[in-house]
């Protein structure tokens, strides 16, 4: 899985913001400095991002850092969500919004809105949940949850209960408290916030039109752009398809489609795919069709596609499907019978 560059420049902003050295934590993760994140370059592997937030805590010294990290001063400087979610007209708009733009920064939205006649709640599902960095990032998500709460004009009464996956630890038990409020229930099956559902539709108070349309043209620009590159990838994938049983490379595919290697390979990264990807899952394509037709033997479907041996094959078709070709072959006969 990977992630836009701008969630570790956010953390790396908001570490210096708040009197601690981004520095330090970026060069252990092989990075000069904030220069080498480019908001719109390659997206990186999520596993960097889980050990920049490892990282960051052992920085600040504070196993709680995510609660000062996720109410910063720091997040209004990159990105489209919190002038979006701040201009909004209401709380119902905004998670409406954050569920929409969301792909611009991850694969998915961190909070998801569930609605049922017994409560209202704030699913938080963060993209790193284990180990040191997935409490970090859950109370971060967490405590944007919050945050948005309080952007209505929310006090604690609304507030119903606020749930954490994992046992508290007793001496950070006050400012979960301070932060959460007094309805704090740890070791839950999920993290999550209940509240108000009147806060859902109340209307904001630092509600602007001009400043809300403005932030909606400029996410829905960047989500139209990169909507585009993914016509990039259905591109390729026709063009790695139509050259069967060739198998053109990166270069190859790039002058196909009139750009540079480079290009190519940014516009495929921001998908969270690549060009190699792509080809294996054309590959996958083939050769679950081959096996559907019926006509050749595993060997021979084997060297259509490419591969050194039927072992070879068989390895990369039980990676794909969690079958081997012949049983994969089998299961589909028996079924169309």
């Amino acid at each position: 899985m990977r992630i836009s560059p701008l969630n570790l420049k956010i953390l790396a902003y908001t570490l210096d913001v708040e009197g601690h050295s981004s520095a330090n934590v970026l060069q252990r993760c092989g990075l000069d400095g904030l220069d080498d994140l480019d908001e719109d370059g390659d997206w990186l592997p999520v596993e960097l991002f889980d050990r920049m937030m490892a990282y960051a805590m052992e920085e600040t010294g504070d196993p709680a850092f995510a609660l000062v990290a996720g109410k910063s001063l720091a997040l209004m400087r990159y990105g489209h969500m919190v002038p979006l979610v701040i201009s909004s007209p209401s709380l119902r708009q905004a998670l409406v919004d954050v569920q929409r733009f969301a792909p611009l920064v991850l694969p998915s939205s961190e909070l998801l809105l569930s609605e049922t006649s017994k409560a209202t709640r704030l699913e938080v599902h963060p993209i790193v949940a284990n180990g040191l960095s997935g409490r970090f990032r859950t109370e971060f998500a967490a405590m944007s949850a919050v945050q948005m709460l309080r952007f209505t004009g929310a006090d604690w009464r609304d507030i119903h209960r606020v749930d954490f996956p994992y046992p508290c630890p007793p001496t950070l038990r006050d400012r979960y408290t301070a932060t959460f409020g007094e309805q704090l229930f740890f070791s839950q099956s999920g993290c999550g916030v209940t509240f108000d559902p009147r806060l859902l539709d109340k209307p904001l108070p630092s509600h602007d039109p001009v400043s809300y349309m403005a932030a909606r043209t400029r996410a829905e620009s960047a989500l139209s752009a990169m909507q585009n590159r993914s016509d990039t990838a259905e591109r390729v994938r026709q063009w790695l398809l139509d050259a069967f049983p060739r198998q053109p490379s990166m270069a190859e595919t790039a002058r196909h489609l009139g750009m540079t290697e480079r290009t190519l390979r940014r516009h495929l990264a921001l998908l969270n795919t690549s060009h190699i990807e792509l080809a294996q899952d054309c590959q996958r394509l083939m050769a679950e069709r081959l096996l559907a037709e019926g006509v050749l033997s595993i060997k021979q479907v084997a060297d259509e596609l490419g591969f050194a041996s039927v072992s070879t094959f068989h390895r990369a078709f039980r990676r794909w499907t969690g079958e081997t070709p012949s049983t994969w072959r089998t299961d589909r006969t028996a079924v169309h019978r």
